[in-house]
């Protein structure tokens, strides 16, 4: 249907980037959509992701219920004194993490989980913004016609998950919401969809950074906005890296006086360590027998690196010269980072340069991943110029609110490193419920 389209003119592609940037689907100044056509699942393949990651959320919960009842074990993950204080202080309500989002690829019925954002994710405002950009494409309107197409709204299901637990920490009635992370960050446009959004369902809304933060007699405020609910997109490592435990927005948290949402607790399960726990045998009592068989066949084989020895396929192996005479099967990633930023692929690099990969992992906090087989699907990308069928990584990361499963982004590249921050881009996404 798109090859036998005449309207798709580089008139058609400016277009359609100009309804992105109308829309604010921009990642800094670039435009975030690259394909005609949105990712499709079945019926069958959203409800096997949705029930694994449900499942695995569960999983993630009974870890950090196990490092709260034992503090010791929590720098074995990689959270360090301060990360650690703070995960013990009480956030007034039962979640680890409100807002999560699981990083995946599927292929038919395999689903495979490689990182978990338990830190407030981005891109919550692009699904939907994409879908509707998309049906400007006549193709993707024929589809519409002969398929049902099952849509999500991540978005409202952010602002249900906020009042809940806003209500649960104690709060009455609709809170006053400051979205907190730094100025000038290329996730700004978001921010202010979020912003609109709450604000168009009467729960007032301030976007703000850390540094414009008040604490007075036991009121928040930013700019003389009174604060209720922080929805803290600001990452934990480099908000304390910037601020001691004096900042306003620290001292309202501790003394019970703010709802933070995600809580300094999300770190328990947000750094990539905690991978490990999930997939060492001695831990499987922890988890239930759906949450183990969820673990075997959807989490791949994990360990914070360092020089020690560990279990691999039964066997004690030491991990260090495991890694490094087993490059083409693995992945080193750093413990606690975003956006794709140090990872080195095994089998996309030479010996040498797996050799120093090693040795800066070793020098730093990091883990090793075993490696998930990437398959590339071919989708139409375009650009000013025209549109050609390419090859592409996609992922189809879901998001959680409360621990249920509601959309995902998705996203394409050229790259087996699947990454918007890295020169990735996204597109669409909706489940093809059967014929119409």
């Amino acid at each position: 249907m798109l090859a036998a389209d005449a309207s798709l003119t580089t008139e058609f592609f400016a277009s359609l980037k100009e309804m992105m940037r109308a829309r604010r689907l921009l990642y800094g100044k670039r435009e975030i959509g690259v394909a005609l056509r949105p990712h499709l699942l079945t019926r069958t393949q959203y409800c096997s992701l949705s029930q694994s990651s449900e499942t695995l959320v569960q999983a993630f919960d009974k870890v950090a219920s196990a490092l709260l009842a034992e503090p010791s074990r929590m720098k074995t993950v990689g959270l360090t004194e301060r990360e650690v204080k703070l995960a013990l202080v009480n956030p007034k309500y039962s979640a680890t993490a409100v807002t999560t989002r699981l990083d995946a690829f599927v292929h038919g019925r395999e689903v495979k989980f490689v990182e978990y954002n338990a830190e407030n994710p981005s891109s919550l405002t692009d699904q939907a913004g994409l879908n509707d950009v998309l049906r400007e494409v006549g193709a993707m309107r024929t589809m519409a016609v002969s398929y049902k197409l099952r849509q999500f709204s991540p978005v409202e299901s952010l602002l249900n998950s906020l009042i809940k637990t806003f209500h649960e920490w104690g709060g009455k009635g609709a809170p006053n919401i400051a979205i907190l992370d730094w100025d000038g960050l290329p996730t700004a446009d978001e921010f202010v969809v979020l912003r609109e959004y709450f604000a168009g369902r009467g729960v007032p809304a301030v976007i703000c950074n850390p540094a414009q933060l008040e604490y007075e007699q036991g009121k928040l405020s930013c700019g003389g906005f009174r604060i209720d609910l922080v929805y803290k997109r600001v990452i934990i490592h480099e908000l304390l890296a910037h601020c001691d435990d004096s900042h306003p927005l620290i001292r309202a948290y501790v003394r019970g006086d703010v709802c933070l949402v995600n809580s300094f607790r999300c770190k328990l399960v947000h750094k990539k360590a905690v991978f490990e726990l999930l997939t060492e045998e001695t831990n499987a009592s922890w988890f239930t027998s759906r949450e183990r068989k969820v673990i075997k066949r959807t989490v791949p084989w994990t360990r914070r690196f360092s020089q020690r020895t560990t279990n691999w396929l039964g066997r004690e192996v030491d991990l260090v010269d495991h890694v490094r005479k087993n490059r083409e099967a693995l992945v080193l990633k750093p413990n606690d980072d975003y956006g794709g930023h140090g990872v080195s692929i095994g089998a996309r690099s030479t010996e040498s340069e797996w050799d120093a990969a090693v040795s800066k992992a070793l020098a730093g906090d990091y883990v090793v991943q075993e490696t998930i087989k990437l398959r590339t699907e071919v989708f139409p990308i375009f650009d000013e110029s025209g549109w050609a069928l390419q090859p592409m990584y996609v992922d189809t990361n879901p998001f959680l609110f409360g621990g249920r499963v509601e959309g995902a982004m998705v996203r394409l590249s050229d790259s087996p490193v699947v990454n918007v921050t890295s020169g990735g881009g996204e597109t669409g996404f909706f489940v093809v419920e059967g014929k119409t």
